[in-house]
């Protein structure tokens, strides 16, 4: 596996750096870690309110229906009457 064979690699290069380089590795390793936590959350946050937002718009589309079908109704029941003589 690649990630396997890529992580081995990764250790045995940072035990061969001296300890200073090897502690500004590993706080940089933190740091990246943590971004990419952020990216996860931040991701299924935006997929979350993607399906939220698809959902508000069909209710609303249903509203607007039925208040174009009681405009039209009310059209038809307040239309003037002619006068007869």
């Amino acid at each position: 596996m690649v990630i396997g064979e890529l992580a081995l690699n990764l250790t045995e290069f940072v035990s061969i750096l001296p300890i200073d380089v090897a502690e500004k590795i590993e706080g940089l390793v933190v740091i990246l870690k943590a971004v990419g936590i952020a990216v996860i959350v931040y991701v299924s946050y935006i997929v979350t309110m993607g399906f939220i937002n698809l959902r508000n718009k069909k209710r609303i589309k249903e509203i607007e229906k039925k208040v174009n079908s009681i405009d039209k109704k009310l059209n038809i029941l307040l239309k003037p009457k002619k006068k007869s003589k």
